[in-house]
């Protein structure tokens, strides 16, 4: 009789030095699997037998060029294949919204976001190669609003959207590789008072231990549910959230009336503006085609100045004469909003314009396809503009004081956000985390009786849709720009907080909320198999 022996699995996790990661690591090492353990600190200031030159690769998550030593890393070792990647790395940051600084925002969208999507696409063959599995580890508030925290909010709900349409294509496409998303609660580690928690507000004794954390992490991911929410109270906190939005908004809302939030300086109008004629003023990003167009002619047509940004200067330079031409007061920026630099000095641009009652941000790119065989820099292009940009925008405008008292920031999500974009998965998740940060936003503007919108527009009859959708036999289907503007107009007017332009479209979102595997499949049918046939054709 001969008996064959299963060899350990090959485990590798990130933000393994501390908190979850750490307990997890110890876990596996406990039940002999091999180990790649990942995280920022130099091996030097490690110790014990977890960590050793052939467990340890020292990446530093934040900075995206380190990435490749992690490839490197497993050749030099001569580890040909992953059981499961647990991506667990996260950074946070705490404190008003105006007041957290550009590097940080930076930080904790490359480490919480980029880095696992980014390590997801590389480290692919290797999870393939087992027939393994990813593991994302989320957050409870990726359902909830956080204005104390909203940039790592959206960084855990963009995350959660990034899974949700990975586990549909790999689905269809590779139904040996499964990934999965699991939420915890606050847990009692170094990670609030590295992000600038005040501990002595928090309840953290009540807070559980990593190690108990890990256990019924570790049971989940055992059972390779495709979502899981670790605690009772956080099960019905997130569900709540998800499915009940408004009434958690307004509830939580509540709850944070007598804690400080951002109060808007009464900022003055540039000293040639005399104050008799102060004019509303309307920022639209993206302002050179398509919804954003749309929204300068019906924001002009209402009375507001426009400032449009676009980065093509010659559809920029056509946009602004035609507005001009209609009687609207218009002037464009030129800006390319996946360059950090070019954020930076609109920043600037802005300061010397009036102050703004209408912040919107429109523009977005998308980069479809299947993600695993996806281009890795049109994706990172996705994230820095649909995500990236808007927050840096918005918390640059609010340290500057260029928003007036009452003002409304609105943000176009999208449809994705209920019923899921496979085909995508880049793309759904910047939406996902646009929607989550607005939440915080709305909840943070509250006392200075600020006003956010976010929106969730369907297919449009756009370059832009044209562009990107595998069958334009339907176009005509769409809903016009035009009429996508108007809705967005009179929302703002009515200081609402949510809107999905359309009839059809709030149709089938609500199918997305109460039948989400329903929704799912037919995105699935309609979309993502046809780009699957048209990528292969190619």
């Amino acid at each position: 009789m001969s008996s064959t022996t299963t060899p350990p699995p090959t485990v590798l996790i990130t933000g393994a030095t501390d908190g979850l990661g750490l307990a997890l690591a110890r876990h596996y090492h406990a039940q002999g699997a091999r180990l790649v353990l990942v995280g920022r600190r130099p091996l030097a200031e490690l110790s014990g037998p977890l960590f050793q030159p052939d467990t340890y690769c020292q990446v530093d998550l934040a900075d995206s060029g380190q990435y490749a030593r992690l490839y490197a890393w497993l050749h030099e070792n001569n580890i040909q294949a992953l059981d499961q990647i647990i991506h667990n790395a996260a950074v946070g940051w705490v404190g008003s919204i105006a007041e957290q600084p550009p590097n940080s925002i930076r930080e904790v969208l490359a480490v919480n976001l980029l880095a696992p999507i980014h390590l997801t696409h590389g480290l692919f063959p290797w999870v393939q190669a087992a027939d393994g599995l990813f593991t994302f580890i989320g957050s409870v508030v990726a359902a909830l609003p956080a204005p104390h925290y909203a940039v790592y909010a959206a960084t855990k709900a963009a995350l959660a959207g990034f899974v949700r349409n990975l586990q549909i294509e790999l689905a269809a496409c590779h139904p040996n590789v499964q990934a999965q998303i699991i939420h915890p609660g606050a847990i009692r580690t170094g990670m609030h008072a590295k992000s600038g928690a005040d501990l002595q507000s928090l309840p953290w004794p009540r807070f559980p231990t990593p190690e108990a954390v890990a256990q019924a992490v570790i049971r989940q991911m055992e059972g390779r549910v495709p979502q899981a929410v670790i605690g009772p109270g956080n099960r019905l906190a997130f569900w709540a959230g998800h499915h009940l939005p408004e009434l958690a908004d307004g509830l939580l809302g509540r709850m944070h009336r007598r804690r400080q939030q951002i109060v808007l300086p009464a900022p003055q109008p540039p000293k040639e503006q005399p104050l008799k004629e102060q004019v509303r003023h309307c920022v639209i990003t993206g302002a050179a085609d398509g919804i954003g167009r749309a929204l300068a002619h019906r924001f002009g047509r209402a009375g507001y100045r426009v400032t449009g940004i676009d980065v093509d200067r010659e559809r920029a330079m056509y946009a602004q004469a035609e507005l001009i031409n209609a009687g609207v007061d218009a002037r464009f920026a030129l800006a390319d909003l996946a360059d950090p630099r070019d954020v930076e000095q609109l920043l600037e641009t802005l300061a010397g314009r009036p102050p703004i009652d209408a912040l919107i941000h429109n523009a977005g790119i998308n980069a479809v396809g299947p993600f695993v065989t996806s281009d890795l820099t049109a994706q990172e292009q996705v994230l820095a503009v649909n995500l990236a940009a808007p927050l840096l925008l918005t918390a640059g405008l609010l340290r500057r004081g260029r928003l007036t008292h009452g003002c409304s920031v609105v943000a176009l999500s999208s449809l994705s956000h209920f019923v899921g974009y496979p085909g995508a998965a880049v793309y759904a998740a910047t939406k996902d985390g646009l929607a989550a940060y607005m939440r915080g936003l709305s909840m943070a503007l509250a006392q200075s009786h600020g006003h956010t919108l976010t929106v969730f527009p369907g297919p449009t009859r756009t370059a832009h849709a044209r562009r990107y959708s595998p069958d334009n036999r339907r176009e005509h289907r769409r809903m016009p720009p035009e009429e996508v503007a108007d809705a967005i107009y009179r929302a703002v007017q009515r200081r609402r907080r949510r809107l999905i332009p359309g009839r059809s479209n709030r149709l089938f979102a609500l199918v997305g909320r109460l039948a989400p595997g329903l929704a799912a499949q037919v995105m699935r049918r309609t979309l993502f198999e046809q780009l699957v046939r048209q990528d292969s054709t190619r």
